[in-house]
């Protein structure tokens, strides 16, 4: 057996509808928590090596970050279509239907990220100053994202690629494929930013965006000798070209899922604004950017893991036409996932005042991350409560509902909270992290309910 073959694992396909689905947790989790692992080691590199320039440095990588983020979450959520498309198809054992919405999701890919690059060239500039960032911040946040922002096209498709062996039940090669990309990363950081060449944070920009090419060769030379390799048939791409039909379920699935990572991520935006009406906008910024790192990295990315197990796990049940199975195995994704974030918000409030003071060396950052940690740690169960069970209905497809109510606690009830607390109560920072920790529990509750219903595997695609 080929290499390729052997990270194809065809044999072990049918776990995830027969068996224990204890089983099908496993074979999908393992990989996909090793590899946002890894992601997440790459972004602490970041930040670890943007703060040996100092906090103008961690704040504009902060804002620079978020930017970049929101540009990827355009990929994630297009990638929800391809997961809910893919997982059920195959999991009906429709073969070539997969393979053709393989094929219909990579040509979307690169054109959604063509246009996603160019709109974030065009907005980064003035999305640095509108909000809040000093003049030293936007000089040097721009130097970061307009070399990071090159990535954005070939991780939009790389992400889709990744996607399409999750939807399979293949999780080991975007494990694989990051494992090579954050190697690069981590070394190219220190190379391009600190290392010889000097490059400061555009060196940390360029090397995500080297790492991206090279692992997008690597995934499409994969893909190609997989079993679902007739996506990538260039005569048949001519032949078929774009079509209306898959097109429109994408982005039936998709966009909602978009619009509700444009809510998170956009109200991370306003929250500058927040943070510009304080004594110390600046320090708040780089607080920002530590404590969403690290959270990001030891509860957010094995959390977001489980939620790309849970919508393929989902997805191909519901094609097996097994809802009780896939409710089943949600709910017991949805328990690992909030155990174990209740352990991690337990030790950030414990260990605050340490992993802060590793951080940073100005004392108001320390300061204002460690609350975020004492604050936010509360609420982690419900943030694993709600990242996964939100995971588990893209995979059916049901995307409407979470955007609504996503969008609604994100904006509506989350920006003026934090103001409240921030402005008017004259709570600072720490205001923020009330408000951020209160609405999550709020969506994670809802989304417990909403998934109870059963309401979303009645979606269809």
């Amino acid at each position: 057996m080929s290499a390729i073959q052997d990270l194809e694992f065809k044999k072990t396909d049918d776990v995830i509808v027969d068996g224990s689905t204890w089983a099908a947790i496993w074979h999908m989790s393992w990989p996909l928590l090793i590899n946002m692992l890894t992601i997440s080691v790459a972004s602490f590199a970041d930040v670890y090596v943007a703060g040996q320039l100092g906090s103008d440095s961690q704040a504009a990588i902060g804002i620079g970050g978020q930017v970049w983020f929101l540009m990827v979450l355009f990929a994630v959520a297009l990638s929800a279509g391809t997961t809910a498309l893919v997982s059920r198809y195959w999991g009906a054992r429709e073969y070539d239907t997969a393979i053709e919405a393989c094929r219909q999701s990579l040509i979307f890919a690169l054109f959604f990220g063509i246009v996603s690059t160019a709109l974030g060239l065009f907005c980064g500039p003035a999305l640095f100053k509108l909000f809040g960032a000093t003049p030293a911040v936007q000089k040097i946040g721009w130097e970061f994202l307009k070399c990071d922002l090159l990535s954005q096209t070939p991780f939009t498709i790389l992400w889709v690629v990744n996607a399409i062996f999750r939807a399979k039940g293949n999780a080991r090669v975007p494990m694989l494929l990051w494992g090579v990309m954050v190697v690069l990363i981590i070394a190219l950081d220190v190379i391009l930013c600190l290392g010889p060449l000097h490059l400061g944070v555009a060196g940390i920009g360029l090397a995500w965006t080297f790492a991206s090419v090279i692992g997008l060769a690597l995934g499409l030379f994969i893909l190609r000798r997989s079993d679902v390799g007739e996506c990538l048939n260039f005569k048949l791409f001519r032949e078929h070209g774009i079509s209306k039909e898959w097109m429109i379920k994408i982005f039936n699935i998709g966009f909602p899922a978009c619009i509700q990572d444009l809510a998170w991520v956009g109200g991370n935006f306003l929250l500058f604004l927040i943070f510009a009406q304080t004594l110390d906008p600046t320090g708040c910024q780089a607080a920002w950017a530590i404590s969403f790192r690290i959270e990001e990295m030891v509860a957010g990315m094995p959390i977001y893991a489980l939620s790309m197990a849970a919508a393929t796990i989902i997805g191909q049940n519901l094609g097996a036409q097994k809802p009780e199975r896939a409710t089943k195995a949600g709910w017991q994704i949805a328990a690992v996932g909030s155990g174990y974030n209740l352990l991690i918000g337990i030790l950030l409030m414990v260990f605050a005042l340490p992993i802060s003071e590793h951080m940073s060396t100005a004392a108001n950052v320390v300061d204002y991350s460690a609350k975020y940690f004492i604050i936010c740690g509360l609420s982690e169960p419900f943030l694993a409560a709600w990242m996964i069970l939100f995971g588990a209905m893209q995979g059916a497809g049901y995307t409407k509902w979470p955007m609504w109510v996503s969008s609604f606690c994100m904006t509506v009830v989350r920006l003026p909270l934090a103001w409240y607390f921030t402005i008017y109560l004259h709570w600072g920072p720490s205001g923020t992290w009330f408000a951020m920790a209160v609405t999550t529990v709020a969506v994670g509750t809802l989304a417990a309910w909403r998934f109870k219903s059963g309401v979303w595997y009645k979606q269809p695609i």
